[in-house]
């Protein structure tokens, strides 16, 4: 990977890195500049680095680089290929690096202010399994960055701007950070690929003013809210096991491979919000808001989970939310291809004023209230069902 010289031939800043008492005696608080070397074959654990600048330097090892803590560091234009724990990282700024194959840069629980500005993440295998990573297990920026088969993550903050990421992953397991669930915030990114953070543990997640090709939060639970505002993809993957609320406002997702553009159940967020969104434009385009598989009589709540689910102002060629159970339907101003609400249980159910082209399927839905608006002759199939048409 390397030309440069090794740290090995500069005594006295080896000297520094490996004894920050000495160089506290002897230049006390000056920055220490390491510029162009290779730095591997040495051991720099429970060490804290502060005040320290890396230029054009290239890391090599595994486990080398084991600090205790690092403040008011810059990496500059640095190269890394290994393992390497950085400690409680506070104020550490990585500018135009690059972290390569599955090479794994972290800092602990507790580290704040830390940047990775116009890096590159290469990985060499699109297996997770034999991807890097980097990130910090406290907060982490990722702004201007290219990455393809890497990951990133951030455990209490995670912030990612201006970003072009293909196949990545950000996968947040709280039991690695004592329970901390990250705010997550992706804005102004292109994301190619899949990116994937099923069964993350997150405390937020919002995603604006982004283009993608798929999403997937398969299986994730979010402690408070889902927002994806002017969202630009083929699919999103919004399976959550649970969320306080999700909202879906003006975006445009036309369709995978597949045809599918949305999957989620509804009933595992407590509210709702799907508006002024086109969920594709070619027939077959679907949208799947219910379960995805019958209920057996002992999986039907009581109480569903879902409070209020709320679809208004959207385009769906065919919407499916069969199977679904909540507190409050609401489907207004919509237009639609077909509409499959059969075999539900919800609390009250109300379709206003949409468009809608072809088959109406109530069949073995059961409500406790209902208001909905009339359909064609033969255009709503109503066996099994307690609804009654306006």
């Amino acid at each position: 990977m390397s030309k440069k010289r090794n740290i090995k031939s500069f005594g006295k800043t080896l000297a520094y890195l490996q004894d920050p008492n000495l160089r506290a005696t002897e230049t006390g608080d000056a920055r220490l500049i390491v510029d162009s070397m290779e730095i591997t074959g040495e051991s720099f654990e429970g060490k804290t680095w502060r005040n320290v600048s890396f230029k054009k330097c290239d890391f090599i090892g595994a486990y080398e680089v084991k600090l205790a803590a690092m403040e008011n560091c810059t990496f500059e234009e640095c190269r890394f290929s290994g393992i390497f724990a950085w400690g409680i990282q506070n104020a550490v700024s990585f500018i135009k690096c690059g972290m390569a194959g599955a090479s794994h840069l972290w800092g602990a629980e507790g580290s704040t202010a830390v940047t990775y500005q116009q890096c590159t993440l290469t990985g060499t295998s699109a297996d997770s399994n034999q991807q890097g990573s980097v990130g910090t297990y406290g907060e982490a920026t990722f702004i201007e960055c290219n990455g393809k088969w890497f990951g990133v993550f951030g455990h209490s903050t995670l912030l990612i701007h201006k970003c072009e990421f293909d196949s990545m992953n950000c996968l947040i397991d709280p039991r690695e950070s004592n329970g901390i669930a990250p705010d997550v915030a992706i804005r102004n990114c292109k994301l190619r690929g899949k990116f994937d953070m099923t069964s993350s543990v997150l405390q937020s997640l919002t995603v604006r003013d982004t283009v993608l090709e798929e999403l997937n939060l398969s299986n994730v639970t979010v402690k408070e809210d889902v927002v994806m505002e002017r969202v630009k993809g083929n699919f999103i993957h919004a399976g959550v096991a649970a969320a306080r609320s999700l909202t879906v406002s003006n975006c445009e997702i036309l369709g995978n491979d597949r045809g599918v553009s949305f999957l989620m159940s509804m009933d595992g967020a407590q509210q709702v919000l799907l508006e002024r969104t086109n969920f594709g434009t070619q027939m077959t385009s679907k949208v799947n808001l219910g379960p995805g598989r019958p209920l057996q009589a002992n999986e039907w709540s009581v109480v569903p989970l879902n409070k209020s689910a709320v679809i208004r102002n959207c385009t769906f060629p065919i919407m499916d939310a069969s199977w679904l159970e909540t507190q409050r339907l609401q489907i207004e101003g919509n237009t639609i291809g077909s509409l499959n609400v059969s075999n539900g249980r919800m609390g009250k159910l109300e379709l206003r004023s949409n468009t809608i082209a072809r088959s109406v399927d109530f069949t073995n839905t059961q409500v406790k209230e209902s208001n909905v608006q009339s359909f064609a002759k033969g255009q709503a199939k109503l066996e099994g069902s307690n609804i009654k048409l306006n």
